[in-house]
């Protein structure tokens, strides 16, 4: 699949350009039933019964497995068990209902990539101020909710920093101790266990805090040459120069977050960002691929690899 995003497809932000660029702009944040609306997100899936044709061809059921279909469009996503349960966007939207309408959190971006088998919400956290890792250099708080209708992923739904100097989203999960990510499967009652999704928040201002200690101190590591090269390739599994190490050291050098450095030191806060930044600007064939990559596939987990191996690799040179 060449494009993530098509013809039934739909995705909104607030305000400002995301860095994939994609979508419409809204002048203001909008309700949880506009957001629907507007992403185009207000549409259910259904669970069809399937059948198996035998040599006499008599359609026989098949008891242990359904079908996943959109109904608006009749376009079935996959088989699954029949123990399934989806989460409808209306239901994932429904968890961020009374924090918007209470003006705990606002919505700043949602929408579906391949013709919905994906979709997201992004909300900034209103109750937590935004900090600075260095001078000019700030992070905004964010809680994004992650829903494959396909059964390509969980429910994913956690905190996620945003870097307001190039609006790129940030590694944040350092392991699976320190993470408040919650990985809810399709299984037995995802109401139910959405409920636990808000209970989360009530830590969110902490770990933000202990978060931005990290961030802090990988900005003042500095990092010689060597280590920068043996720290990319190290992420990059490679041994020697590629062009993807070239790429990323052409950001490290002209890169959208350069401005709020000092030009003559580079950190291990300098070198996690640069491969952040071209992994959401330049890794893949196109934008919308980067997008499903970043918060659906492997993007994410080289994220967290690069933000992990950074934090190893400034330890290590202490």
């Amino acid at each position: 699949m060449a494009h993530e995003l098509m013809e039934h497809d739909n995705m909104f932000s607030v305000q400002e350009t995301p860095w994939h660029g994609l979508g419409i702009i809204l002048p203001n944040a909008p309700s949880i039933d506009d957001a629907l609306r507007i992403a185009k997100l207000d549409w259910q899936v259904r669970m069809l019964p399937l059948y198996a044709q035998d040599p006499q061809n008599t359609l026989m059921p098949v008891d242990a497995h359904k079908a996943i279909q959109r109904e608006d469009t009749g376009e079935i996503f996959t088989v699954t068990s029949k123990y399934y349960t989806p989460l409808q966007n209306a239901e994932a939207f429904d968890v961020f209902r009374p924090l918007v309408e209470d003006g705990s959190i606002e919505l700043e971006t949602a929408g579906s990539l391949q013709n919905g088998r994906k979709v997201w919400i992004l909300a900034k956290i209103a109750t937590t101020d935004a900090m600075e890792v260095r001078d000019g250099d700030t992070i905004k708080p964010y809680v994004l909710l992650s829903n494959s209708h396909d059964k390509s992923q969980p429910v994913r739904f956690g905190f996620t920093p945003v870097r307001v100097v190039c609006n790129n989203t940030l590694s944040w999960a350092q392991s699976a101790s320190e993470s408040r990510l919650i990985r809810i499967y399709h299984r037995g009652n995802i109401k139910e266990n959405l409920d636990a999704l808000r209970s989360a928040l009530d830590a969110t201002n902490a770990e933000f805090r202990m978060g931005i200690d990290k961030f802090r101190k990988l900005a003042k590591g500095r990092v010689n040459q060597e280590d920068l090269t043996a720290y990319i390739r190290t992420v990059l599994e490679t041994e020697d120069e590629t062009p993807r190490e070239r790429a990323i050291m052409e950001v490290l050098l002209n890169g959208k977050g350069l401005g709020v450095r000092p030009q003559d030191q580079i950190s291990w806060w300098d070198a996690y960002n640069a491969i952040n930044e071209w992994m959401l600007y330049q890794r893949g064939r196109n934008v919308d691929n980067r997008l499903a990559s970043a918060w659906f596939g492997d993007g994410y987990l080289l994220d967290q690899r690069a933000f992990m191996i950074a934090d190893a690799f400034m330890a290590k040179a202490a």
